[in-house]
């Protein structure tokens, strides 16, 4: 079953148990069965035997308690977030433990994280600001799929699928690692949706991974060390093309001159951060900046989105000597004139620049 259909489904297990659907869904499932034709029958019927191993085969009707080891992602916020209104989802992330957030799930509908909501709807900075805040990049949903294994599913998301390899996603099925045999079947299925990109894309070891070059050209020694991101890769040369990190730089490298080198909270190669509710990107000249920039900010991950951790005392103080310029500084309130108290040369100024324009006025 698709993530959007677990999502109509019903609840699911916390990420212990993954991998062995609720009863209802489980029950949704086994109607789906009766179709054999259909594309997914196999896959079906595996997650029913798996439900029946655990509770019997008499399970269906009975009541079933559930693991609650994640935080819930509450249905305004994911109904937010189809629409589009990142504004609340954002909001709502801000309001508690950032990592335990970014980690949520939609109990009620096939425990869908958000990282998979935002994969399945292309939204790809929230993916990385959720990554960057400490999002597990393996989380299970429904039937223990990873958020890797649904994306590939989808057509037209290899932008997501390309995110979450750098990040060092795995294709996970059922709560267990594709092992090579699985995973050539899985491109093979991916190939006959039509979806070539993505089945060309995870076919190889290091398709899609960010990684560093241990080896270079005796030309190009100015190589080695940096990062970059494989591409494609070129079967009738056997070399990956890459793309070079801040450079944009495009070469062939064997895959003996690379290593992967995933991107973590703490060495991410860019930045996304969340400044009154919207998301933004940065960029920057290397790894070195990047790393020194994310020091800067603290080392807790969760932490991260917090750039500035005297915003509310500088927005209070902006607010202070506004009223000063306008000659209202009677009208302050207390927090405000704590404020000025601590800082009376620069308010003393303000309040003459201010008494100039209401003269001018």
């Amino acid at each position: 079953m698709s993530a959007a259909s677990a999502w109509a489904s019903g609840p699911i297990r916390s990420s212990s148990r993954a991998d062995i659907p609720s009863a209802r869904t489980a029950s949704a499932t086994k109607n789906l069965m009766k179709d054999k034709s259909h594309r997914d029958y196999e896959k079906y019927a595996r997650e029913v035997k798996q439900f029946e191993a655990e509770y019997g085969e008499d399970w269906d009707g009975t009541m079933i308690e559930y693991d609650t080891e994640f935080v819930g992602l509450p249905e305004y916020v994911a109904a937010a977030f189809v629409k589009g209104n990142f504004r609340t989802v954002l909001q709502w992330l801000s309001k508690g433990n950032l990592k335990e957030r970014a980690n949520a799930k939609c109990k009620d509908g096939g425990n869908i994280s958000l990282l998979l909501l935002a994969a399945m709807n292309q939204h790809h900075d929230l993916m990385s600001y959720l990554l960057l805040n400490g999002a597990d990049v393996n989380i299970l949903h429904f039937g223990g799929d990873s958020v890797l294994t649904s994306s590939c599913i989808n057509e037209d998301n290899t932008e997501a699928v390309r995110l979450l390899l750098s990040w060092g996603a795995e294709h996970i099925e059922s709560g267990k690692q594709m092992i090579k045999e699985r995973k050539l079947a899985f491109c093979q299925g991916i190939l006959a949706r039509g979806n070539v990109e993505t089945a060309n894309l995870i076919s190889s070891e290091l398709g899609g991974r960010r990684c560093v070059i241990v080896g270079a050209p005796s030309t190009r020694d100015d190589l080695v060390g940096k990062t970059c991101v494989v591409e494609e890769y070129i079967e009738i040369s056997d070399h990956y093309k890459v793309r070079m990190e801040f450079t944009n730089e495009v070469l062939l490298l064997d895959a003996n001159r690379l290593k992967r080198h995933d991107r973590t909270p703490q060495d991410p190669g860019y930045y996304v951060e969340c400044k009154n509710n919207r998301l933004t990107r940065r960029a920057f000249k290397s790894n070195e900046d990047c790393r020194a920039f994310i020091a800067s900010l603290g080392s807790d991950v969760g932490e991260l989105s917090k750039v500035d951790p005297d915003a509310d005392a500088k927005a209070e103080q902006a607010a202070a000597d506004l009223l000063a310029e306008l000659g209202l500084g009677d009208l302050e309130g207390p927090s405000s004139s704590a404020s000025k108290n601590n800082q009376p040369a620069a308010l003393g100024k303000k309040k003459k620049r201010g008494g100039k324009k209401k003269g001018r006025k």
